[in-house]
């Protein structure tokens, strides 16, 4: 008996959902506009994680020390810096590697090349460059460079205010995701809507055949169980369209976004990959619990069972 119900309920659902077809396709694509919306903010939030992390893995100060520092007060500074837990590495540049590099940066520029040579010796001193765990980390690092074992002998700090980028991007990044979330809740409105006059309009047409079903003994959840399975199959159609749209979309984005991180892949596709059933799944149960509550409301006004 019990697969002789499933297959009238399963029947039945398919029935109205080619009766209703265009109804349907109207269903399906404002579900699938609600779950793109929820995947692009999915995906904002992903990258905007990772271009956090690009800026913090850049986050260093750069410290110079007068050519004429002794070496014990660059060697504290050293010393000092790495014990500190906040700070992630400390390169130490000498005078002759600094020179080194200022020759390389300006090899086509002769002016500067005649200047080093009447100077005849090196005007460089040591540097430090100084990174730092967090972009949150950099008052700290700045408070410690005025240790006064080694204070005197800094010449120049220099840094980029990387917290204001940092806050840039949050901002940009959370303007869009509410407009995201308006958007989604734009479509899913739409979506609900569609549902409860779907149902509504499925009910008019069998309230005929629902009644002589009554009358015949079939339960309430008999009577039920069609439309609430045909909700769910709109919405798991909705998923499978998302899904064809999503994945061949990542993988034209990825490379397009590896080019703002220095040609290197985000990992999107993968991040995609390894949490896409939870990803997905919880947009399916969610989607599926939306259109089965506004099935059962619509049930419960226009049909007396």
């Amino acid at each position: 008996m019990f697969l002789i119900s499933s297959y009238r309920v399963g029947k039945f659902a398919l029935q109205n959902f080619w009766r209703n077809f265009w109804l349907s396709v109207i269903t399906i694509t404002m579900l699938m506009l609600t779950l793109l919306t929820v995947n692009i903010i999915v995906v904002l939030n992903y990258v905007t994680d990772r271009a956090i992390q690009a800026v913090e893995d850049r986050v260093e100060v750069s410290v110079y020390f007068y050519a004429t520092s002794p070496q014990t007060a660059v060697d504290n500074a050293v010393a000092y810096l790495r014990s500190i837990s906040q700070v992630r590495n400390v390169q130490v540049i000498t005078a002759d590697e600094a020179l080194t590099q200022f020759k390389d940066r300006h090899a086509g520029d002769e002016v500067i090349t005649k200047s080093l040579e009447e100077i005849g010796n090196n005007p460089f001193g040591p540097s430090l460059v100084v990174k730092a765990k967090q972009v949150s980390d950099f008052d700290l690092i700045l408070e410690a460079l005025e240790n006064p074992q080694f204070r005197d002998q800094i010449r120049e700090k220099d840094f980029s205010n990387y917290q204001d980028i940092v806050a840039r991007i949050k901002d940009t990044t959370q303007r869009i995701r509410m407009f995201g979330l308006a958007l989604s809740g734009v479509f899913l409105f739409i979506a609900i809507l569609i549902v409860f006059n779907t149902v509504r309009m499925s009910l008019f047409i069998h309230r005929e055949e629902i009644g002589i079903m009554k009358l015949v003994g079939a339960s309430n959840g008999f009577v039920r169980s069609p439309f609430l399975l045909e909700m769910i199959l709109l919405s798991l159609v909705a998923l499978v369209a998302t899904l064809a749209i999503v994945y061949p979309s990542l993988a034209a984005l990825e490379p397009k976004f590896g080019y703002y991180f220095g040609g290197e892949t985000i990992g999107l596709i993968d991040y995609f990959e390894k949490n896409g059933w939870e990803i997905f799944g919880l947009q399916f149960v969610g989607l599926a619990a939306l259109t089965l509550i506004s099935t059962g409301l619509a049930m419960r006004k226009y049909l007396k069972v």
